[in-house]
């Protein structure tokens, strides 16, 4: 299975459009896509060809306001949730960007924070949020109700250290990256119940260097963003090696140090998060002639 280049937008900057480090995307039911733009401490939001719809977001520690923004999902209903990673709690907007509610502060209690990073949706739309530097997964109602927690700092099975992503599949499983000495991915059940692991540091095949952001789609496969290896790996739901794709540089295709994936539901086209080029970039799996899907623009050679 290929994965094709399609286009690609952005580029370092904080006007319309550009972006300063960005990290997390989420795209909703109408296709159109969110990214957190970290460093610019905002969100902004492009349809599905990458034309600039709005922005949300300033820096600080208010409602509506950020202190590096990191993880992205969207609800049923369209609601954007995004992990607010210095100030240690997430909030929840309308899908036109309007406040709705945050929940968290620091600490390592129920319900708190140190550095929260991926974030996603369960079919129910309860949340669940890699809460990074306590080396835990928390889960949480839309309303930001604290319903369990599972994980401690370590290497073994249900253990973590420093996790990154997070991504539910259609039967509410759930697989969390993790670099940092342990380079896997680990699956567990709704309920936090382990069930497999893959991985192992290196750059071979299923081998990860700091893997970070994980997708499902077409219902038996997920991507995940291999940030140090500069690409994306496939597997199935059971952690067999499907396929992979990148290199390290800024042309088509190519990478430097991405992070986040999200997938268009409606189309299966895969928006990567190119952090380090500053740029947001789409491929879809099936085969075929490369097309350009920004008319009004050229492709780089």
């Amino acid at each position: 299975m290929q994965h094709i280049f399609k286009g690609m937008w952005g580029s370092q900057g904080n006007g319309p459009g550009h972006f300063n480090y960005p990290n997390g995307i989420g795209v909703d039911s109408r296709e159109d896509v969110y990214v957190a733009d970290t460093y610019n401490k905002r969100i902004q939001k492009f349809t599905s060809r990458g034309i600039f719809l709005g922005k949300l977001g300033l820096p600080g520690t208010g409602d509506g306001e950020f202190m590096d923004p990191y993880g992205i999902a969207v609800d049923s209903d369209n609601n954007i949730y995004v992990t607010d990673a210095w100030n240690n709690r997430v909030q929840k907007f309308t899908r036109t960007g309007n406040f709705i509610r945050k929940w968290g502060s620091y600490g390592s209690g129920d319900g708190k924070f140190y550095s929260p990073n991926g974030i996603a949706v369960e079919s129910d739309d309860d949340i669940v949020v890699v809460d990074s530097s306590n080396h835990r997964i928390q889960k949480f109602t839309s309303d930001g109700n604290f319903i369990r927690k599972w994980g401690s700092r370590g290497s073994s099975d249900g253990q973590f250290e420093y996790c990154r992503g997070i991504a539910v599949d259609s039967d509410d499983d759930i697989y969390v990256s993790e670099g940092h000495l342990n380079e896997r991915v680990q699956k567990f059940d709704r309920n936090g119940n382990f069930i497999r692991k893959w991985g192992s540091p290196g750059s071979g095949d299923g081998q990860f260097s700091l893997p970070y952001g994980i997708a499902t789609f077409s219902g038996n496969s997920l991507l995940v963003v291999d940030h140090v290896n500069f690409r994306i790996q496939e597997f199935s739901r059971n952690g067999n090696f499907i396929t992979k794709w990148g290199l390290n540089g800024n042309q088509p295709g190519a990478f430097f140090y991405p992070s986040f994936v999200a997938i268009n539901k409606n189309d299966g086209m895969h928006y990567i998060a190119d952090t380090l080029n500053h740029r947001i970039q789409i491929f879809h799996w099936d085969p075929g002639v490369l097309i350009n899907p920004f008319p009004d623009r050229t492709l780089p050679n």
